[in-house]
Order: structure tokens, then sequence, then C-alpha cells
């Protein structure tokens, strides 16, 4: 059984730091208190196929260096294929898995516009999955994205994020929608979309987080809800 997990939120946002939290937590829990048999997690994000889309531009048509390194992107449609290749390896994964393995399966990205990112994906993919949407302001993520790049503690999750891509891409966020947005589209119930506030500690942000974590891998928890 895999269960999707999807972490959402502004570059800068925290969504990495996060997603190393629940790989952590969730990582050798047990399903549930009467058997030993345990959940582990993996994370995806979309970050890997956007890099490889722009190292194989290397005519720079749809995007361009970025300095103090990275990338922007020019042709904006890139975030859109980026995402339907994030749905097809997340598939091939899942159909890879034993039918008797606890999964949670991490799916990680930033956008604008979350109402055009889900129809990216197949409204299968939706189905009974989960969502953390990490309310953030603005200013707050471009100064998290600063510090990162002076002095980068985790590598693959700290690359750089240009004052280009918030002017031309992120200027907006409609995330605090998602919640009512996957309820009338996708009919996502409510109780499966967690939003919280991200202009904090990362250790208050996580122990908020905690028992949502707990009721995805302990759904008799939350039947009464």
């Amino acid at each position: 059984m895999a269960v999707k997990l999807f972490i959402l939120g502004l570059p800068g946002s925290g969504k990495s730091a996060v997603a190393r939290f629940i790989l952590k937590y969730v990582n050798g829990q047990r399903v549930d208190e009467r058997n030993d048999q345990c959940w582990s997690a993996i994370r995806f994000n979309d970050y890997t196929f956007l890099l490889d889309m722009y190292h194989q531009d290397t005519a720079w048509k749809r995007f361009k260096p970025a300095s103090p390194g990275g990338f922007d992107v020019l042709d904006l449609k890139v975030f859109d294929e980026a995402l339907q290749t994030l749905e097809q390896e997340v598939d091939v994964y899942v159909d890879s898995l034993n039918l008797e393995e606890k999964k949670l399966v991490l799916v990680e990205f930033s956008r604008n516009d979350y109402e055009r990112a889900f129809q990216q994906f197949n409204k299968s993919f939706l189905k009974d999955a989960h969502f953390i949407y990490l309310d953030t302001e603005l200013e707050k993520c471009k100064q998290r994205i600063c510090l990162r790049s002076v002095n980068p503690k985790n590598p693959a999750d700290d690359y750089p994020v240009s004052e280009y891509i918030f002017e031309v891409y992120y200027y907006s966020d409609d995330g605090l929608s998602i919640a009512d947005l996957l309820a009338k589209e996708y009919g996502v119930d409510k109780w499966r979309v967690l939003t919280i506030d991200n202009n904090c500690s990362l250790e208050l942000v996580c122990k908020n987080i905690e028992p949502f974590i707990h009721s995805i891998l302990n759904p008799l928890s939350i039947v009464n809800k």
C-alpha cells in the first residue's frame, strides 16, 4: 500500500526541511500497535526533473544560467512538463512495490497556481492523497534562500533561487485555497489537507505536523472525523 503526501509551498517555505523530518519520523513506524509491520517513506522532488531539462537545453531556449548558480526558467511551460514527468516517475515506483509494503510517498513541488498544477495530473493521482501546504511570507522565503546559498547545510536541497524567478513567476501563491480547490474539483476530504504557518521555527512546525502524519499512518484514528 502506497500513500501519497504532497508537500507544497513557495521556494524557501521549508518544504525540504519538512520532508526530511517526515522521512526520519516515518521510517520504522509500525503500521499499528497490533502488528510489527513498519512504514517507510521515499521522497520525490520536481526540481530533479527541472534540472535535467535545464542540462538538456544546451541552446538555452527554455532556461538560462542564473547567478550565483542554478538556472532560471524562460519558458514557463516547463513547470507543467516537470509535473507530468513527476507523476510518471511516482507511478512507476508505486507500481513496483510489493502489495504488502507500507510506503509513504512524499511529492514535493512549488507553484504559483495550484489549480493549474493539479490539472497536470490525472485525477487518480490525487485520489486519496494527503497534502501539506506551508504558508510562508514571501520575504521570509527569500531570506531563507539567501542564507542557505551562503551556508548550505543540505547541498541536495539548498539550491539557489534567483530574484528573477520570484519576479516573473513566484510573485503570488494561491496555496491558502488548496483545501477548497481539492474538495471541489477532486473530492478530497478537507481533513486530508493541512495548511500550516511556517514563519516560525522548524521545531515548532514539525511538532504541529506530527499529529497529521500519525493520522496518515494510523487511519483508524480518524474514522470518526
